[in-house]
């Protein structure tokens, strides 16, 4: 297991509502020496949820939903009727198919790393609406909570000084919950990557680390990438704030 990373902690995976890959990002150490705190920020697929009892004990006051609205029609989760702000950014990225190389060993890799160069205003704007002040506790989620998720939470994580080993650990539990039967059951409209290909269906730490060394080669950290994308770096320094103790 990767220092500060702690895979068995009850609060790590989470059954509300009917999600396979609910997570608290809490207890994972920042390089400052603090760690990100439970109950603070959470990532997920897309569920349906029913009633406002199953999510009390999160207290969201806000839900980032990373899908379309074509994706949120096929799959409604019901959150807006329980979630003071609920907000669509979405991120699809069935688009950039094209720029992963057909033989690649790691498609995903690739994918994360397409992401980087063609959404950066986007995913600024996301880690700027979790800064806000009063945002959390706060929902990320897509069709999965692997890719676009994936993305996200690592962003946030490595630009408040969390290690990318730890990252992509927390990255690669998706692994542990998404079954071929969840997969199966994506409807056609989910936005998932081309989630019939086996090659995408994985989340091998591998592919995030290698979306964290572009970070790193090109924009000298995730930090550096979110601020020169026009986010402020004290809104960064809100947000370690707010996700740490």
């Amino acid at each position: 297991m990767n220092r500060g990373v702690t895979q068995s902690a009850p609060c790590r995976r989470l059954s509300v509502g009917n999600t396979y890959n609910l997570r608290d990002i809490g207890d994972y150490q920042v390089a400052d020496g603090a760690r990100t705190g439970w109950g603070r920020l959470f990532r997920s697929d897309a569920a349906w949820f029913t009633s406002g009892a199953e999510l009390a004990d999160l207290s969201l006051r806000t839900v980032i939903d990373l899908r379309d609205d074509a994706e949120a029609a096929a799959l409604p989760t019901g959150l807006d009727a329980f979630v003071p702000n609920v907000l669509r950014r979405p991120l699809d990225p069935r688009p950039l198919m094209s720029t992963v190389s057909a033989n690649s060993p790691d498609p995903l890799g690739e994918l994360y790393t397409a992401l980087i160069h063609e959404r950066g205003a986007e995913l600024a704007t996301i880690v700027a609406d979790l800064a806000r002040p009063g945002a959390l506790p706060a929902l990320v989620h897509c069709a999965a909570g692997k890719d676009r998720t994936g993305v996200v939470i690592a962003l946030v994580l490595s630009a408040i000084g969390v290690p990318d080993d730890v990252v992509t650990t927390d990255y690669a539990l998706t692994a542990d919950y998404l079954t071929a039967e969840f997969f199966a059951a994506l409807p056609t409209e989910s936005g998932a990557a081309d989630p019939a290909d086996e090659a995408f269906r994985g989340a091998r730490p591998e592919s995030m680390a290698a979306m964290l060394r572009v970070l790193s080669a090109e924009y000298g950290s995730a930090r550096g990438f979110l601020t020169g994308y026009g986010l402020p770096n004290e809104a960064i320094d809100h947000l370690h704030s707010a996700l740490t103790h």
